[in-house]
């Protein structure tokens, strides 16, 4: 009796031994070992070296191939400022423009306002009718000065007055004159008449005259070149 109960010491034992190596084994199979930390020397030779850190970002790189080139930060492009497109506009101011006294009343053959100044982008005291009339007081490039009723002084185009009054004489030249293709003093000289000859007046502007040449040239000269 006590001898089997020996052997079946034994025997339980041996079984036990023989499973507890045969875990022993498969150890390696069920747990894989885990990856190491650290690259080996290409020879297998010598101390592990570190491996490197990754890049910023936290890309991975796989040997053998370029390492990733982090994209490049996008730049700002410069704000370019857009110039505002404007109408050009020529501010007139009393001390830019000159004023060639005349005087005369003249009718108005065109509904048109009348400005504070000589320029179409100032602002306007009136708008005036076509057929009534207005005093000249003096002449710009293109404009003429005005009185109104309330004594302002304003400017009105001078295509909207009938400026040229038609006539048709005979005048005896006492000075040398320029003719003018305008009535006024910023006009350009187109020909120039002698004393001592006759000229054909056509038509009569505050201060100046209308003539026509006998080639044909329609032109001003001012009043005082005549007798």
């Amino acid at each position: 009796m006590m001898e089997k109960d020996s052997n079946r010491s034994v025997r339980r034992v041996s079984l036990a031994l023989g499973f507890a190596f045969a875990i022993a084994i498969s150890l390696p199979i069920v747990f894989p070992r885990p990856a190491r930390a650290f690259s080996e020397s290409p020879v297998g030779a010598g101390s592990p070296t570190e491996a490197p850190p990754l890049p910023p970002g936290g890309m991975s790189v796989v040997p053998g191939e370029k390492a990733a080139q982090p994209a490049p930060a996008a730049t700002p492009r410069p704000r370019i400022q857009k110039k505002k497109t404007t109408a050009r506009r020529k501010e007139v101011s009393a001390e830019k423009f000159e004023v060639e006294p005349i005087s005369g009343r003249l009718k108005i053959k065109q509904d048109a306002y009348i400005f504070t100044r000589p320029s179409k982008w100032s602002p306007h005291i009136i708008r005036a009718h076509a057929g009534k009339y207005v005093v000249v007081t003096g002449t710009t490039r293109y404009y003429l000065q005005v009185r109104l009723k309330n004594g302002k002084t304003g400017y009105i185009a001078q295509s909207a007055v009938d400026l040229v009054r038609p006539t048709d004489k005979y005048f005896k030249l006492t000075h040398n004159a320029p003719v003018l293709d305008k009535p006024n003093r910023w006009g350009k000289k187109r020909a120039e008449v002698h004393r001592g000859f006759y000229v054909h007046v056509i038509g009569v502007a505050p201060n100046y005259m209308q003539i026509k040449m006998k080639n044909g040239l329609v032109g001003f000269i001012t009043v005082t070149a005549l007798e």
